[in-house]
């Protein structure tokens, strides 16, 4: 079948109007239906009716030239059935600049050939096809062909006219897997809607008897379509009085067809005269028009519901010419772009409002490619100080790989939830952590948001916001020394606090201490002169003796802790041999003990050894422990002993005596304490032992329950 390529033939001027008509009436044929929301579509839709409106050489193939690099694909045609209706001929084909040849070197197929892709098309189905492999089982056949001429993707939309399908449009790739959306498909019966009313147009024009007759009917079709199109469509005579106008247009000028059909296009005072000029030339023209309803308003050129407000729009048109009747009117085709400019204002606003907060808070913003496994910093949105010397670092090297982020952060633990985000685990992650610019330590704290692009299955895309915290994290650590600081000087206001009340205790327990073992002394000293009775006065002066150790011991705690407060007690370091020592002490405490209480000392296991340490202060020590020992235990035993252990010597002193709890255990070596208040003692013994043993680089220690008896030990170095 051949198509005349001219449009205008037989061309009237009533005609002007339907020549956008719809798809057929037909209850079961689909409308066509445009989203406001895809402003692209409208602009195809806009060139296509330009194109097939005003190109007299090869509107078709200069119109599906345009949609073939709209939809991205390889190949398009156009096919019409003959009249068998087994025969498609292929009256238009266009191929990208990715295609050297043709796919076929025939301008026909059979029924033989493409079965499947006929009957389909005849049943008004689409094929949808993302992959060539998706093929039914009955289309083998078909498929021989497809795979022959290496297709990857298919869309076919039939076409439809004279109340039937009569052929189809398609669109093929090659270079890859094309995946056609929902609004694609939807986007292509509109195509197909338009081509099936300029073929229909064309074909109408071959037999002008039958055009006669369907003349009504398109109109009517025409009429549908062109109310029904998304975008505003106008249409005015030569004189530039307006003749038509689709119900898309009213809304966009908020207005109604009986207040705008009659105006002039050049005494619209929104249009400035520069644009109203170049729409005379009678050319195709093209401009933005910021459309100001207040010039409408006060001049009274139509009502409208519009007050105070401006539009921004889209204008495209073309003067229209008639080989007869020469120049006959305009059309114009206008899209309402207002909220497409209010959102790129949006857009803006809010990209200077991010500005500022990213410059306020030492913040910027960078954008990781899983995929591409490359951090990228966009430098217009990230103006950061020139002090700055991480954020200098990032805009310097604006395209960085994750091995050159690892290079510079140190605390990989944290940086390990990156990694997750980065493999899909986690969808986001917020942590701190340090890296090292110029050998100095930055501290930040990064936000990573992931998300998909472009179609992904799955996250390719992270955003990060990071902020640099160093000068928060100085601040916490003075904040932290502080509050340490702070807690230092209250224990130490505590202790000495406590140690007044101690030492007050202690001060005021001297004064018993001291005048107990004297009023014994001088006491007993007077019934000694008086009595004549020999046992009597053994047994006097034994207390007597008794009772001045006892004060001479006072007296030497007191003396021995005021050179410790003063830092002024002496030690003379010799060798000396513990085991003498221990004989020495055994014998002097021996006599002393209490009646039920006996003090042990296996000499036989004593190792033979030397100590260099100063024997004066180590007898002290020990002496103290075991009149502390007695000094707490009633009945049973006191054992003293030592031995070797690894490089020191251990010595103890072990009772059988009432114990000590755990908590005087944890207080019995501080000055002034008293495990018994009803026991003699100055509370400093322990005290004195702990200082003595600590300056001969030893330890000292208890073990210790309630009722089971203390072990008290101490250790000595020891190199053998």
């Amino acid at each position: 079948m051949t198509l005349k390529t001219s449009p205008y033939d037989q061309l009237t001027r009533e005609e002007l109007i339907r020549l956008l008509q719809a798809r057929d009436n037909e209850p079961d044929n689909a409308q066509v239906r445009i989203s406001s929301e895809t402003p692209a579509i409208k602009r195809i839709i806009s060139e296509v009716l330009v194109i097939l409106f005003n190109e007299e050489n090869k509107p078709i193939e200069k119109a599906m030239n345009l949609l073939l690099d709209y939809f991205n694909a390889d190949w398009g045609y156009v096919a019409i059935f003959e009249e068998d209706g087994l025969t498609a001929h292929f009256t238009c084909e266009v191929m990208s600049s990715w295609v050297k040849v043709p796919k076929d070197n025939r301008d026909k197929l059979t029924y033989d050939t493409i079965p499947w892709i006929i009957d389909t098309v005849k049943s008004k189905r689409d094929i949808v096809l993302g992959d060539i492999a998706e093929l039914p089982a009955e289309a083998n056949t078909d498929k021989v062909l497809l795979s022959a001429q290496q297709l990857k993707s298919m869309l076919i939309i039939p076409l439809t006219f004279h109340n039937k399908v009569q052929g189809f449009i398609g669109f093929d790739s090659i270079r890859t897997h094309r995946f056609w959306t929902a609004a694609e498909v939807e986007d292509m019966h509109i195509t197909a809607g338009i081509f099936s009313i300029i073929i229909e147009r064309w074909q109408t024009n071959n037999n002008l008897e039958e055009s006669r007759k369907r003349i009504s009917k398109l109109s009517t079709k025409f009429q549908q379509f062109f109310n029904n199109l998304p975008i505003g469509v106008e249409l005015y005579d030569a004189e530039g009085n307006l003749i038509d106008i689709n119900d898309a247009d009213t809304k966009i000028f908020g207005s109604s067809r009986e207040q705008l059909l009659g105006v002039n296009l050049f005494k619209n005072p929104a249009v400035p005269e520069k644009i109203l000029n170049q729409i005379k030339r009678k050319k195709a023209f093209s401009f933005p028009l910021t459309y100001d309803f207040n010039c409408i308003r006060d001049s009274r050129y139509y009502n409208t519901c519009f007050s105070g407000q401006i539009k921004y729009l889209m204008v495209k048109g073309i003067g229209l010419n008639d080989r007869e009747f020469g120049h006959i009117g305009y059309l114009l085709i206008i899209s309402d772009e207002t909220e497409k400019q209010e959102k790129e204002e949006q857009t803006q606003n809010n990209l200077a409002i991010l500005k500022a907060v990213l410059l306020s808070g030492h913040s910027l913003i960078a954008e990781y490619d899983i995929e591409k496994k490359e951090l990228f910093v966009n430098p217009l949105l990230n103006e950061t100080p020139e002090d700055n010397k991480l954020f200098n670092y990032l805009r310097d090297n604006k395209h960085m790989t994750l091995e050159g982020v690892q290079q510079i952060v140190r605390s990989a633990d944290n940086v390990n939830q990156l990694f997750q985000v980065i493999e899909g685990k986690l969808d986001h992650c917020s942590f701190e952590c340090r890296t090292a610019i110029e050998n100095e330590t930055i501290w930040i704290r990064i936000n990573a948001q992931a998300y998909k692009a472009k179609g992904s299955k799955r996250q390719n895309k992270m955003i990060c916001h990071v902020t640099n915290i160093t000068e928060e994290k100085l601040l916490e650590e003075k904040l932290h020394h502080a509050e340490y600081e702070t807690r230092q000087s209250e224990l130490e206001i505590q202790k000495v606090r406590e140690a007044d009340k101690l030492k007050s205790a202690f001060l005021a327990n001297m004064s018993h201490e001291i005048r107990t073992p004297l009023n014994a002394i001088i006491g007993f000293s007077n019934i000694l002169a008086e009595s004549d009775d020999k046992e009597e006065k053994e047994e006097f002066v034994s207390i007597i003796n008794k009772n001045s150790d006892l004060l001479l011991r006072l007296i030497t705690d007191i003396l021995d802790f005021s050179k410790i407060e003063a830092g002024i007690l002496d030690y003379s370091l010799a060798d000396a041999s513990l085991k003498d020592i221990f004989h020495e002490q055994y014998q002097v405490h021996a006599l002393k003990m209490p009646e039920k209480v006996s003090l042990i000392c296996d000499f036989d296991a004593l190792p033979d050894i030397i100590v260099h340490t100063d024997p004066k202060r180590v007898t002290q020590v020990i002496s103290n422990l075991i009149s502390n020992a007695a000094k707490f235990t009633e009945e049973g035993s006191i054992r003293i002993a030592y031995r070797i252990v690894e490089g020191y010597v251990l010595i103890e002193v072990i009772d059988t005596g009432i114990g000590i709890s755990l908590q005087h255990q944890q207080t019995i070596f501080d000055r002034f304490v008293k495990v018994n208040s009803f026991k003699q003692g100055t509370g400093l013994g322990l005290t004195i032992c702990k200082t003595i043993i600590e300056a001969l680089n030893g330890t000292i220690g208890v073990d210790s329950k309630p009722g089971e008896g203390a072990r008290f030990w101490f250790t000595l170095p020891y190199n053998g």
